[in-house]
Protein backbone atom coordinates (compact mmCIF):
# COMPACT_ATOMS: atom_id res chain seq x y z
CA UNK A 1 0.00 0.00 0.00
CA UNK A 2 2.60 2.55 1.01
CA UNK A 3 4.67 1.64 -1.80
CA UNK A 4 2.02 2.67 -4.39
CA UNK A 5 1.11 5.63 -2.24
CA UNK A 6 4.83 6.86 -2.18
CA UNK A 7 6.04 5.41 -5.63
CA UNK A 8 5.44 8.71 -7.78
CA UNK A 9 6.25 12.30 -6.50
CA UNK A 10 2.66 13.79 -5.68
CA UNK A 11 2.25 17.22 -3.82
CA UNK A 12 -0.66 16.87 -1.64
CA UNK A 13 0.62 12.94 -0.29
CA UNK A 14 4.38 14.65 0.72
CA UNK A 15 2.44 17.62 2.26
CA UNK A 16 0.01 15.71 4.14
CA UNK A 17 3.11 13.67 5.59
CA UNK A 18 4.71 16.78 6.25
CA UNK A 19 2.13 18.23 8.34
CA UNK A 20 1.32 14.26 9.91
CA UNK A 21 4.56 13.77 11.58
CA UNK A 22 5.35 17.01 12.19
CA UNK A 23 1.90 17.47 14.41
CA UNK A 24 2.98 14.11 15.73
CA UNK A 25 6.03 15.27 17.17
CA UNK A 26 5.27 18.29 18.08
CA UNK A 27 3.50 16.76 21.19
CA UNK A 28 6.71 16.59 22.45
CA UNK A 29 6.51 19.88 23.10
CA UNK A 30 6.31 21.13 26.80
CA UNK A 31 3.62 23.71 26.61
CA UNK A 32 1.86 25.62 23.57
CA UNK A 33 2.61 28.40 24.72
CA UNK A 34 6.51 29.02 23.17
CA UNK A 35 8.57 31.93 24.77
CA UNK A 36 9.75 33.97 21.75
CA UNK A 37 13.48 32.18 21.64
CA UNK A 38 11.52 28.74 21.23
CA UNK A 39 9.07 30.35 18.57
CA UNK A 40 12.72 31.60 16.52
CA UNK A 41 13.52 27.34 16.69
CA UNK A 42 9.88 26.59 15.94
CA UNK A 43 9.67 28.82 12.41
CA UNK A 44 13.32 28.06 11.72
CA UNK A 45 12.41 23.94 11.77
CA UNK A 46 9.32 25.46 9.84
CA UNK A 47 11.81 27.27 6.82
CA UNK A 48 14.45 23.84 7.38
CA UNK A 49 11.64 21.56 6.34
CA UNK A 50 10.35 23.79 3.59
CA UNK A 51 13.83 23.92 2.19
CA UNK A 52 14.52 20.63 2.07
CA UNK A 53 11.30 19.91 -0.22
CA UNK A 54 12.25 22.68 -2.33
CA UNK A 55 15.62 21.09 -3.01
CA UNK A 56 13.88 17.37 -3.25
CA UNK A 57 11.81 18.81 -5.76
CA UNK A 58 15.11 19.22 -8.16
CA UNK A 59 16.77 16.21 -6.40
CA UNK A 60 18.61 14.81 -9.69
CA UNK A 61 20.84 12.23 -7.35
CA UNK A 62 17.30 10.26 -6.89
CA UNK A 63 14.06 9.09 -9.06
CA UNK A 64 10.94 11.52 -8.81
CA UNK A 65 8.89 9.73 -5.61
CA UNK A 66 7.54 10.48 -2.07
CA UNK A 67 9.75 8.27 -0.12
CA UNK A 68 12.54 11.21 0.21
CA UNK A 69 9.68 13.05 2.39
CA UNK A 70 8.67 9.61 4.39
CA UNK A 71 12.22 9.01 5.64
CA UNK A 72 12.74 12.51 6.18
CA UNK A 73 9.95 13.79 8.12
CA UNK A 74 10.32 10.08 10.26
CA UNK A 75 13.35 10.90 11.08
CA UNK A 76 12.89 14.39 12.23
CA UNK A 77 9.51 13.75 14.46
CA UNK A 78 11.41 12.66 17.59
CA UNK A 79 13.39 15.87 17.40
CA UNK A 80 11.00 18.58 16.45
CA UNK A 81 10.79 19.70 20.42
CA UNK A 82 14.77 19.58 20.79
CA UNK A 83 14.47 21.97 17.89
CA UNK A 84 12.81 24.67 19.72
CA UNK A 85 16.29 25.77 21.09
CA UNK A 86 17.26 28.05 18.45
CA UNK A 87 20.91 27.24 17.78
CA UNK A 88 20.13 23.76 17.23
CA UNK A 89 17.53 24.49 14.62
CA UNK A 90 19.91 27.12 13.44
CA UNK A 91 22.54 25.53 13.03
CA UNK A 92 20.38 22.43 11.08
CA UNK A 93 19.31 24.88 8.62
CA UNK A 94 22.84 26.16 7.69
CA UNK A 95 24.14 22.44 7.51
CA UNK A 96 20.94 21.41 5.08
CA UNK A 97 21.85 24.28 3.29
CA UNK A 98 25.40 23.37 3.30
CA UNK A 99 24.41 19.34 1.99
CA UNK A 100 22.72 20.20 -0.69
CA UNK A 101 25.36 22.61 -2.35
CA UNK A 102 27.57 19.83 -1.79
CA UNK A 103 25.81 17.52 -3.36
CA UNK A 104 25.75 19.05 -6.60
CA UNK A 105 29.28 21.14 -6.06
CA UNK A 106 30.87 19.35 -9.14
CA UNK A 107 28.34 19.53 -11.42
CA UNK A 108 28.86 21.41 -14.48
CA UNK A 109 26.01 24.33 -13.47
CA UNK A 110 27.81 25.09 -10.33
CA UNK A 111 30.11 27.95 -10.08
CA UNK A 112 33.56 27.51 -7.64
CA UNK A 113 32.94 30.72 -6.23
CA UNK A 114 30.28 29.01 -4.29
CA UNK A 115 32.73 27.36 -1.80
CA UNK A 116 32.79 30.74 0.00
CA UNK A 117 29.25 30.74 0.60
CA UNK A 118 29.77 26.48 1.86
CA UNK A 119 32.49 27.78 3.90
CA UNK A 120 30.56 30.75 5.21
CA UNK A 121 27.83 29.07 6.26
CA UNK A 122 29.57 26.25 7.87
CA UNK A 123 31.18 28.45 10.07
CA UNK A 124 27.64 29.90 11.10
CA UNK A 125 25.93 26.66 12.02
CA UNK A 126 29.73 25.81 14.03
CA UNK A 127 29.29 29.21 16.33
CA UNK A 128 25.81 28.02 16.78
CA UNK A 129 26.64 24.39 17.75
CA UNK A 130 30.49 23.79 18.64
CA UNK A 131 30.76 20.24 18.49
CA UNK A 132 29.83 20.44 14.40
CA UNK A 133 33.55 21.01 13.93
CA UNK A 134 34.12 17.64 13.17
CA UNK A 135 31.55 17.80 10.25
CA UNK A 136 33.54 20.53 9.64
CA UNK A 137 36.46 18.87 9.50
CA UNK A 138 35.17 16.01 6.72
CA UNK A 139 33.80 19.30 4.46
CA UNK A 140 37.30 20.56 4.03
CA UNK A 141 38.74 16.88 3.62
CA UNK A 142 36.45 17.10 0.81
CA UNK A 143 37.92 20.39 -0.12
CA UNK A 144 41.27 19.60 -0.72
CA UNK A 145 40.67 16.94 -2.13
CA UNK A 146 39.30 19.12 -5.22
CA UNK A 147 42.70 21.00 -5.20
CA UNK A 148 44.02 19.07 -7.81
CA UNK A 149 41.18 20.21 -9.82
CA UNK A 150 40.95 23.81 -9.01
CA UNK A 151 43.35 25.30 -5.68
CA UNK A 152 41.39 28.24 -5.41
CA UNK A 153 38.34 26.28 -4.18
CA UNK A 154 39.91 25.55 -0.78
CA UNK A 155 41.03 28.96 -0.63
CA UNK A 156 37.67 30.22 -1.08
CA UNK A 157 36.14 28.01 1.22
CA UNK A 158 38.37 28.83 3.64
CA UNK A 159 37.86 32.72 3.69
CA UNK A 160 34.13 32.37 3.68
CA UNK A 161 34.47 30.09 6.91
CA UNK A 162 37.25 32.76 8.27
CA UNK A 163 34.92 36.03 7.71
CA UNK A 164 32.39 34.90 10.32
CA UNK A 165 34.84 33.54 12.95
CA UNK A 166 36.34 37.10 12.46
CA UNK A 167 33.91 39.08 12.78
CA UNK A 168 32.35 37.35 15.71
CA UNK A 169 35.60 37.43 17.61
CA UNK A 170 35.99 41.06 16.90
CA UNK A 171 32.78 41.98 17.81
CA UNK A 172 32.89 39.97 21.14
CA UNK A 173 36.05 41.06 22.07
CA UNK A 174 34.66 45.07 21.49
CA UNK A 175 31.70 44.22 23.64
CA UNK A 176 33.31 42.19 26.50
CA UNK A 177 31.34 39.45 25.68
CA UNK A 178 32.74 36.98 28.34
CA UNK A 179 30.27 34.95 28.52
CA UNK A 180 30.98 33.81 25.03
CA UNK A 181 33.83 31.56 26.14
CA UNK A 182 32.28 29.68 28.88
CA UNK A 183 29.75 29.10 26.27
CA UNK A 184 32.02 27.14 24.32
CA UNK A 185 33.74 25.51 26.60
CA UNK A 186 30.51 24.22 28.05
CA UNK A 187 29.49 23.62 24.50
CA UNK A 188 32.51 21.34 23.89
CA UNK A 189 32.93 19.25 26.76
CA UNK A 190 32.48 15.83 25.98
CA UNK A 191 29.10 14.37 27.06
CA UNK A 192 29.33 10.43 25.97
CA UNK A 193 26.44 9.11 24.34
CA UNK A 194 24.48 6.94 27.08
CA UNK A 195 21.56 4.15 26.32
CA UNK A 196 18.12 4.71 26.71
CA UNK A 197 16.02 2.14 25.85
CA UNK A 198 13.88 3.83 23.17
CA UNK A 199 17.46 3.76 21.44
CA UNK A 200 16.61 0.05 21.26
CA UNK A 201 14.12 1.31 18.24
CA UNK A 202 16.79 2.23 16.17
CA UNK A 203 18.82 -0.56 15.77
CA UNK A 204 16.54 -2.04 12.72
CA UNK A 205 17.01 1.66 11.05
CA UNK A 206 20.95 1.16 11.44
CA UNK A 207 20.85 -2.26 10.15
CA UNK A 208 18.54 -1.21 7.23
CA UNK A 209 20.59 1.52 6.81
CA UNK A 210 23.99 -0.39 6.46
CA UNK A 211 22.78 -2.92 3.97
CA UNK A 212 21.47 0.28 1.52
CA UNK A 213 24.72 1.20 1.82
CA UNK A 214 26.32 -2.06 0.72
CA UNK A 215 23.81 -2.25 -1.87
CA UNK A 216 25.03 0.98 -3.39
CA UNK A 217 28.69 -0.48 -3.01
CA UNK A 218 27.86 -3.24 -5.03
CA UNK A 219 26.47 -1.26 -7.85
CA UNK A 220 28.83 1.68 -7.62
CA UNK A 221 30.60 0.98 -10.84
CA UNK A 222 26.74 1.70 -12.45
CA UNK A 223 27.37 5.38 -11.39
CA UNK A 224 28.96 8.53 -12.85
CA UNK A 225 32.34 9.58 -11.29
CA UNK A 226 30.64 12.77 -10.11
CA UNK A 227 27.88 10.48 -8.20
CA UNK A 228 30.33 8.08 -6.62
CA UNK A 229 31.92 10.83 -5.00
CA UNK A 230 28.87 12.59 -3.23
CA UNK A 231 27.68 9.50 -2.16
CA UNK A 232 31.33 8.76 -0.49
CA UNK A 233 31.39 12.01 0.73
CA UNK A 234 27.38 11.55 2.45
CA UNK A 235 29.13 8.22 4.04
CA UNK A 236 31.95 10.40 5.37
CA UNK A 237 29.19 12.99 6.49
CA UNK A 238 27.17 9.96 8.12
CA UNK A 239 30.14 9.05 10.16
CA UNK A 240 31.36 12.51 10.91
CA UNK A 241 27.68 12.88 12.84
CA UNK A 242 27.82 9.45 14.68
CA UNK A 243 31.00 10.64 15.79
CA UNK A 244 29.89 14.05 17.13
CA UNK A 245 26.48 11.95 18.67
CA UNK A 246 28.70 9.72 20.52
CA UNK A 247 30.83 12.30 21.60
CA UNK A 248 28.05 14.83 22.46
CA UNK A 249 24.70 13.80 22.54
CA UNK A 250 24.61 12.12 26.10
CA UNK A 251 21.36 10.17 26.75
CA UNK A 252 19.46 12.76 23.86
CA UNK A 253 18.84 12.44 20.40
CA UNK A 254 20.34 15.78 19.69
CA UNK A 255 21.66 15.37 16.62
CA UNK A 256 19.06 12.55 14.78
CA UNK A 257 17.76 15.65 13.05
CA UNK A 258 21.00 16.24 11.38
CA UNK A 259 20.97 13.06 9.76
CA UNK A 260 17.47 13.46 8.55
CA UNK A 261 18.89 14.58 5.01
CA UNK A 262 21.54 12.17 4.61
CA UNK A 263 19.24 9.51 5.35
CA UNK A 264 16.67 10.24 3.49
CA UNK A 265 19.12 10.61 -0.07
CA UNK A 266 20.26 6.94 0.66
CA UNK A 267 17.18 5.32 1.62
CA UNK A 268 15.41 6.98 -1.46
CA UNK A 269 18.51 6.13 -3.69
CA UNK A 270 18.58 2.46 -2.33
CA UNK A 271 14.64 2.27 -3.16
CA UNK A 272 15.13 3.40 -6.82
CA UNK A 273 17.50 0.77 -7.28
CA UNK A 274 15.49 -1.89 -6.36
CA UNK A 275 13.58 -3.89 -8.62
CA UNK A 276 10.02 -4.33 -8.42
CA UNK A 277 9.98 -7.98 -7.95
CA UNK A 278 11.34 -6.65 -4.39
CA UNK A 279 8.16 -4.53 -3.86
CA UNK A 280 7.23 -6.48 -0.75
CA UNK A 281 10.90 -5.99 0.54
CA UNK A 282 9.90 -1.74 0.18
CA UNK A 283 6.94 -2.21 2.22
CA UNK A 284 8.13 -4.20 4.70
CA UNK A 285 11.17 -0.98 5.13
CA UNK A 286 8.30 1.60 4.92
CA UNK A 287 6.09 0.58 7.27
CA UNK A 288 8.59 -1.20 10.24
CA UNK A 289 10.46 2.57 9.44
CA UNK A 290 6.90 4.04 10.41
CA UNK A 291 6.57 1.43 13.51
CA UNK A 292 10.35 1.76 15.17
CA UNK A 293 10.22 6.08 14.81
CA UNK A 294 6.95 6.61 15.90
CA UNK A 295 8.38 4.23 19.33
CA UNK A 296 11.14 6.46 19.18
CA UNK A 297 8.54 9.87 19.23
CA UNK A 298 6.51 8.02 21.93
CA UNK A 299 7.83 5.55 24.17
CA UNK A 300 8.19 7.89 26.99
CA UNK A 301 4.35 8.84 26.87
CA UNK A 302 3.48 5.03 26.85
CA UNK A 303 3.30 4.73 30.32
CA UNK A 304 0.92 8.01 30.30
CA UNK A 305 -1.27 6.55 27.60
CA UNK A 306 -1.92 3.56 29.11
CA UNK A 307 -2.74 4.60 32.65
CA UNK A 308 -6.02 7.45 30.93
CA UNK A 309 -6.88 4.28 28.50
CA UNK A 310 -7.12 1.94 32.17
CA UNK A 311 -8.46 5.36 33.86
CA UNK A 312 -11.54 5.14 30.46
CA UNK A 313 -12.16 1.39 30.57
CA UNK A 314 -13.20 1.75 34.21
Amino acid sequence: MLVNLLAKRNFFIQIFIIVLFFGLGATNFNSIYLSKLEFIGFALTILTIAFVAYKDANNELIAKNSYTTWFYMLCMMPCVGQLLDYKIAGSLLLITYVTTELMYFESEQTSKFEAFDIGMYLSFAILLNPPLFILGLVIFAYFFTLKAIDSSILILALLGFLVPVLVFAQVSYLMDFKFVLDYYKEALLLNYYQFDIKHVFLIPVIIVLALALLNYVRSVNKEAIEIKRVFFLIFLMLISLIVISALFGGDQLVFLSFFGLLLMTIFAKDFANKKPHLNWLKEAILWGYLICMLFVNFYDRIPRIYSLITEVSF
